[in-house]
């Protein structure tokens, strides 16, 4: 039973690092964790694939060798997408307690489930392996990170009624997204009384940066408040949430949000109205729902940063802007990453995208704005 009252309200996800000269920046992460400790935000959440595998190397690095082992929770997942015999499971789960410098983890996920991959966890008794785990005392609690459909989701739940905690994607513009389908994940889990943890609050930074007219209207109401903690409140704001994480990449946003969650304020019934104004009138502009979670880049054999092309893309899109967005792209390229018109097509991109995004076919238009 996971003593939901012991939860900080913000959980630091590590898998937006700063990087200097294409290194993570340990100095400065180092600052971040200081931060989130000295103000009580003793949760952090990277993975085995984070930052290609160096997430957990610097949360054992900038964490786990500066901080005493029971005053902070750790979490990381197991990737099906890396998974091919059960042997991987052990293979997988030593090298990652190995990467962070610890004898346990206090929350263990199996990353990502949706459609595409539960036949994988099921295959390989990924359910029995983790409560194993858990008796062997080397998981402290178990559950899973959730991309599948809501029909899914009450399938796992109703087979493996072990699950003590789910994370899913939730925020303002997700809520009724009819890929993500927020609001009825959240729905089926607050009906079961499963604790939440909420990921993709501010949707890879999207709703931290709106059009000016749509910013004014949060800013009418709260003038002080930046416009990423408004997507931070309305998901900390509902029953059931254990913890919000953030993928923070400078001190700077570590403090805004440290601030958000300092004598929390719930949205009020005035708030939430003028949210919804503000999700309709952006919902109307079409974007790219990427949210960078970087999982496709990896594997890329043309080293295109996609996330970062689809940034460009939605930025002209939203702003009617055009030079400074081919400039950053331009950039982009010059320091060696792949055009959007090197893509070859292969797939892989579109297996792992936990928004099922069109990524090969969203890659070509772009190719047909910035490579022409």
């Amino acid at each position: 039973m996971i003593d939901t009252s012991a939860m900080p309200g913000l959980g630091f996800g590590l898998m937006r690092l700063p990087e200097k000269d294409g290194v993570i920046d340990h100095e400065e992460v180092c600052r971040m964790v200081d931060a989130c400790m000295e103000a009580g935000m003793n949760y952090f959440d990277t993975a085995y694939v984070y930052h290609s595998g160096l997430s957990e190397v610097e949360a054992g690095e900038a964490l786990v060798k500066r901080y005493k082992r029971e005053d902070f929770m750790l979490a990381t997942k197991l990737p099906a997408w890396e998974l091919r015999t059960k042997e991987d499971r052990d293979r997988i789960f030593n090298e990652q307690l190995e990467r962070a410098k610890v004898e346990y983890f206090d929350f263990y996920l199996l990353h990502s489930i949706e459609n595409g991959n539960i036949d994988t966890y099921e295959r390989l008794d990924c359910f029995n392996w983790g409560l194993k785990k858990k008796e062997e005392g080397r998981i402290r609690h178990f559950g899973f990170s959730f991309h599948g459909d809501p029909e899914l989701l009450e399938r796992v739940l109703d087979e493996h009624p072990e699950t003590e905690f789910v994370q899913i994607q939730l925020n303002y513009a997700d809520w009724n997204n009819p890929v993500v389908r927020s609001g009825l994940l959240y729905e089926i889990l607050r009906e079961r009384n499963i604790p939440m943890i909420i990921m993709e609050p501010v949707k890879g930074g999207t709703l931290a940066r709106l059009k000016p007219e749509l910013e004014d209207r949060l800013r009418a109401l709260k003038p002080d408040a930046s416009i990423a903690s408004w997507a931070l409140r309305y998901a900390a704001s509902m029953p059931g949430i254990m913890t919000v994480l953030s993928g923070m990449s400078d001190l700077t946003q570590v403090r805004d949000n440290i601030n958000t969650f300092t004598a929390f304020e719930p949205l009020s019934e005035k708030e939430r109205a003028v949210i919804g104004e503000v999700t309709g009138i952006m919902l109307d502009i079409k974007q790219i729902g990427c949210t960078a979670c970087r999982y496709c880049c990896d594997g890329c054999p043309a080293g295109i940063s996609i996330p970062d092309v689809f940034r460009v893309i939605n930025t002209m899109t939203l702003y009617n802007e055009d030079f400074r967005p081919r400039t950053f792209y331009k950039g982009l390229v010059s320091s060696g990453n792949g055009r959007a018109a090197d893509c070859v097509a292969c797939g892989q991109c579109e297996r792992v995208c936990p928004q099922h995004l069109p990524v090969i076919s969203l890659l070509k238009e772009a190719a047909a704005k910035l490579d022409n």
